[in-house]
């Protein structure tokens, strides 16, 4: 019988066969064995006999035929699945207790996972992200280290004008709160002062208008101002003739030249952009400015470095390190690690700490299912004695168990995400500048193979104690024998008891 065959035939047993159909078909066939008997002068009482005889119990034939197809597998699934369904519905305290026990577990795993898949496995999310880095500086000597570097106004110059294998860019820090005045209406909103080719940079051009231009990005240049697309529509009512608009920002009038996308993420999160117009005077004085680099189509990271260290040699800051005897080299590092260097060892000790609360978590409900287990005895070697197989029995445990680490593993999730939004509310605020951190697909996979390897680790001891019970000293009583566990079974027993 062909794969697709057989998947019909099978479908078609599962949803549409009644059990007469196969009683009808096995008397059909007894039948016609019966009238070939016959054929060769046997009665009918005689040719009857003589197929049972030959062909065995018609209860028998009906199992054989039953466990035949793959669908038989389905079935006994399902079977022991409802089955468990009704023994958990019984224990609701046992069952309430472990859902609760997982769910604060799994819980506390997701959150941690979504900011680590956030931070340390998912893309940042601007085009061709493995193209953009930052500045990092490299010292040996007294004052040995291999950070990342803020530059200051003479550095950024260098840095603008003397390196053609990148496009770069600066930010300053954003400010908390100015005051926005578009006609009469008036909000503070959060403002980032960014260098010209920052959204080329970043691969965000706008949808409105157009990036800064070099010359609004000079000291003493024109004020321009870019606005966030959720400003445009809620403040501007989407004013499609928004641009060459005058707005006050602070006080001081500036030009709206452009609007960025919806959803677009910049490291700044800000909702006005004016043009950062850095000189080596005032604030460019001292390193204020982060820098960010995206490679040219047809440049190397190698040619790049080489251009980087080259064009900041002549700043006053590197010839100072020369002078105190510290070689230094500065060179580019991927966007992606510059911006989770320092909160990676963070995240995963966090994730450690999270693994370890499971570890508890799991040793607990073992200690509790094996107590559960040990009052079932008495039920186990009933079901033993009747014709059960010890492979029945321990399938039947690890569905039981199963279905405990799923349900602890849904509610997991709504714990995660509760947890998850105290959590970023409890961090620095920018802590997280360009992650979004959301239970995602790779988050909820990572839920799902959490609960069922939970199943396994707490399920693990109650099954193999259960393969070894022994029927003759166990019906009608709750000892188990097999003193190959008894050491840690005692320990879990003990830690399930306290608990």
């Amino acid at each position: 019988m062909s794969l697709l065959r057989s998947v019909a035939a099978g479908l078609r047993s599962l949803l549409r066969r009644k059990r007469g159909e196969l009683d009808e078909e096995l008397s059909g066939f007894l039948e016609m064995a019966a009238e070939e008997k016959m054929k060769d002068g046997m009665s009918r009482r005689e040719a009857l006999r003589a197929v049972r005889l030959e062909r065995g119990s018609l209860e028998v034939a009906k199992e054989v035929v039953r466990a035949a197809g793959w669908e038989s597998l389905v079935e006994t699934f399902w079977r022991d699945l409802r089955f468990g369904l009704r023994v958990l519905a019984r224990t609701p305290g046992f069952t309430i207790t472990v859902v609760l026990t997982l769910a604060l577990a799994i819980g506390a795993n997701t959150a941690i996972f979504s900011v680590a898949n956030a931070l340390l496995l998912t893309q940042l999310p601007y085009p061709h992200p493995e193209r953009m880095a930052a500045i990092y500086c490299r010292t040996t000597g007294s004052e040995g280290s291999d950070i990342r570097r803020n530059v200051d106004g003479e550095q950024w110059e260098l840095l603008r004008d003397n390196v053609p294998s990148l496009i770069s860019a600066i930010s300053g820090l954003r400010d908390s709160g100015v005051s926005f005045r578009s006609g009469s209406q008036v909000q503070y909103v959060h403002l980032g002062r960014v260098s010209a080719h920052y959204f080329d940079v970043l691969g965000i051009p706008p949808v409105l208008g157009r990036n800064f231009s070099p010359d609004e990005d000079r000291p003493h240049g024109s004020k321009a101002a870019i606005i966030s697309y959720s400003l445009w529509r809620t403040t501007l009512d989407a004013d499609p003739n928004v641009l060459g608009r005058a707005v006050l920002l602070r006080g001081e009038p500036y030009t709206i030249i452009g609007v960025l996308p919806e959803n677009a993420i910049t490291p700044l999160s800000a909702d006005v952009y004016s043009a950062a117009q850095a000189s080596r005077e005032g604030e460019g004085q001292s390193t204020n400015f982060q820098a960010i680099l995206r490679l040219r189509d047809g440049a190397t990271w190698s040619q790049a470095n080489a251009e980087i260290d080259r064009a900041l040699a002549p700043s006053f800051r590197y010839q100072r390190l020369i002078r105190l005897g510290v070689h230094v080299t500065y060179y580019a590092v991927a966007l992606q690690k510059a911006q989770t260097a320092t909160l990676e060892p963070q995240v995963l000790a966090l994730m450690l700490a999270a693994g370890c609360i499971l570890l508890i978590a799991c040793a607990t409900l073992a200690g509790l299912t094996l107590v559960r287990m040990l009052r079932r005895t008495g039920e186990i070697a009933t079901r033993l004695a009747l014709g059960a197989s010890r492979w029945q029995i321990r399938r039947q445990l690890w569905i039981e168990n199963l279905l405990l680490a799923l349900a602890g593993g849904i509610a997991g999730i709504a714990v995660g995400f509760l947890t998850l939004r105290g959590l970023l509310l409890l961090l620095p605020e920018r802590f997280l500048p360009v992650a979004k951190v959301s239970l995602d697909a790779r988050v909820l996979v990572f839920a799902l193979l959490l609960s069922v390897a939970t199943s396994v680790l707490f399920g693990m001891l109650p099954a193999r104690t259960a393969s070894k019970l022994d029927l003759r000293s166990s019906i009608g009583s709750r000892a188990v024998t097999g003193a190959g566990n008894c050491r840690l079974r005692q320990s879990l027993l003990s830690g399930a008891e306290r608990y």
